[in-house]
């Protein structure tokens, strides 16, 4: 990215960001002394590992090595662009964005694909949308009032068809303007030995909004019996199915949700918003990701999985309870009976009824599937059914929860209360939230006593905890440590060095950074500081200790009674 503001605008800027709003607006931040402390949103884990500093307004995972400031934070969760990313800071800070500094050609190309694409891409959506009241759509009509929707219903979420002839897209667009380039790569067309062709075909046409209410990409339904049943917009320079959801831009703007409602299809979310249900919102055509979790989460704290009733539907809702237990939000599953799936429920029996449907909490519906495939009226199906219990509730860390999952599993099994807590490895005294493990160092990362220390100096430093002239450069070994140590004595903000730097130099700086045992007095870091550096002196001089003591043994002459008198002195220094 390219220059664009002067240092004086950078520096106003940050120092109006408030780095701990901004990342606690995605993930619950734990002050520990004068760090935050948040399970990393940008990876799956269950022990925090992700460290704020809004003293020094940078943030670093120790587990997968993500590291940088408030920009960096909005580009890579935002999935933005730098340019973007400041916009919405300065945004943030009632700011006017200065003049911006000329592009590199690369960039000027790459940021006008973009618009093109998402221009064809409302073109496109538009195409599809007329098409379906012509008589090349008459059977996607047909099929979207068969499952009850109306006209009204159908431009509301700007429904559409793509016609079976091979090409009406691409001539369409075409003429109005729009470059092969943008076509192929926003994937509303391909091309094969210089012949183009519509990437979908014969299908009912949903379009895809993201959070910022630009059309990104389609889903297709297939019309008949034709395979895939769903054809969906591969990644492109604006999208990827692994970071949006179906539905959000619905979702954003019925103002506050509770909760958001995810189903497994583009069908689904559009039967149960039509008949006023709220926030519902479906993958698209993938497994559940982390990155739609965090996306979700941004939104809401609850969501209520409601996928299909079959046996599909199910394994998919144990499979995503999974997924979302990391993310700390409150998740609670709805079991459709008969194997109905969320539209032919709600059609059968409305919407009062679907809101009565019980939500079940994860533990709950695990166990209510641990019954699949058992017969309990026989003693190895029962035995089997209260072993796969006792193990789910191994997982239940609220003591009120589990004892009423306990009494209730004795009830159905008739086995006794304390039989079921054995087996379930849970003590009545031992119901309290467990204490979080600390994330394990692989060994080879470990620092040497000697680094360990300089990296300490170097915190000490970098946080103003002592004064000026205790430390020199001269104190670190590690060249990068002593460079960023010489631009702040400078007068460069470690938020300014930090956009320099590559991805493994901001982690060994957020490492030296996160390395003090907690939070020091001006007195306790001065003496920490004077014991750091007696512990480098030290182990310098055991260092070179070690060297002579491996050439003394083949040096001979003059050269071996130099090394003996150095040994002898650096022995005294000891």
């Amino acid at each position: 990215m390219a220059q664009m503001a002067g240092q004086e605008w950078f520096d106003e800027l940050f120092s109006r960001i408030n780095i701990e709003e901004i990342i606690g607006e995605v993930v619950p931040l734990t002050r520990k002394g004068q760090r935050l402390w948040a399970c990393c949103p940008f990876h799956s884990e269950k022990t925090p590992s992700f460290s704020v500093d809004p003293t020094t307004g940078l943030y670093y995972c120790f587990g997968c090595h993500k590291g940088g400031n408030a920009l960096t934070f909005l580009k890579d969760y935002e999935h933005i662009d730098g340019r973007e990313a400041l916009e919405e800071l300065a945004k943030r800070a009632r700011m006017e964005l200065p003049k911006m500094a000329p592009r590199t050609p690369q960039d000027d190309k790459d940021a006008a694909l973009k618009e093109e694409i998402f221009k064809a891409n409302v073109a496109a959506a538009r195409f599809y949308h007329d098409t379906l009241w012509t008589d090349e759509g008459a059977s996607a009509l047909k099929y979207l009032y068969s499952r009850g929707l109306k006209d009204s219903d159908i431009k509301h979420f700007g429904l559409g068809c793509a016609p079976s002839s091979g090409k009406a897209l691409y001539e369409k667009l075409k003429s109005e303007g729009f470059s092969d380039e943008a076509l192929v790569k926003g994937w509303l067309c391909g091309e094969k030995d210089g012949r183009f062709y519509d990437m979908f075909r014969d299908r009912v046409m949903f379009p895809i909004i993201n959070s910022r209410d630009k059309v990104v990409g389609f889903g297709g339904r297939v019309m008949g019996k034709g395979e895939p049943k769903y054809l969906n917009t591969s990644d492109t320079p604006v999208f990827s199915k692994r970071n949006g959801v179906y539905g959000l831009n619905f979702a954003k703007g019925v103002g506050r949700l509770d909760a958001l409602v995810l189903v497994e299809g583009y069908m689904d979310t559009v039967m149960l918003l039509k008949q006023g249900i709220r926030g519902v919102v479906a993958t698209l055509g993938t497994a559940l990701t982390q990155e739609q979790i965090r996306l979700m989460k941004r939104f809401v704290k609850k969501v209520v999985i409601s996928y299909d009733g079959d046996a599909a539907g199910q394994k998919a809702a144990l499979r995503a309870l999974d997924m979302f237990e990391p993310s700390g939000m409150d998740v609670s599953v709805i079991d459709y009976p008969e194997g109905k799936d969320p539209d032919e429920y709600i059609k059968a029996y409305g919407r009062e009824a679907w809101e009565k449907l019980p939500r079940y909490k994860p533990a709950k519906y695990r166990m209510i599937r641990a019954e699949d495939g058992l017969d309990i009226t026989t003693q190895d199906g029962l035995t089997e059914y209260t072993i796969r219990c006792c193990g789910i509730l191994k997982g239940v860390t609220n003591a009120v929860e589990y004892e009423n999952y306990l009494r209730e599993l004795s009830l159905k099994t008739g086995y006794s209360r304390e039989v079921l807590a054995r087996q379930a490895g849970m003590a009545p005294s031992q119901q309290t939230e467990p204490v979080p493990r600390p994330r394990p160092q692989p060994a080879e990362t470990l620092p040497t006593e000697l680094e360990k220390a300089q990296m300490q100096l170097f915190a000490l430093a970098s946080g103003g905890k002592i004064p000026e002239g205790v430390i020199r450069r001269e104190d670190f070994d590690d060249e990068l440590l002593a460079s960023v140590y010489e631009e702040e004595r400078a007068g460069l903000t470690l938020s300014d060095i930090i956009q320099t730097l590559d991805e493994g130099q901001i982690e060994r700086v957020m490492r030296s950074l996160n390395s003090l045992p907690g939070e020091l007095t001006t007195e306790d870091a001065l003496k920490l500081a004077n014991e750091l550096l007696e512990t480098i002196r030290k182990q310098r001089v055991s260092d070179r200790i070690n060297e002579l003591t491996g050439r003394l043994a083949t040096a001979s002459g003059n050269e071996k009674d130099r090394i003996t008198r150095e040994l002898n002195d650096l022995l005294l220094r000891l």
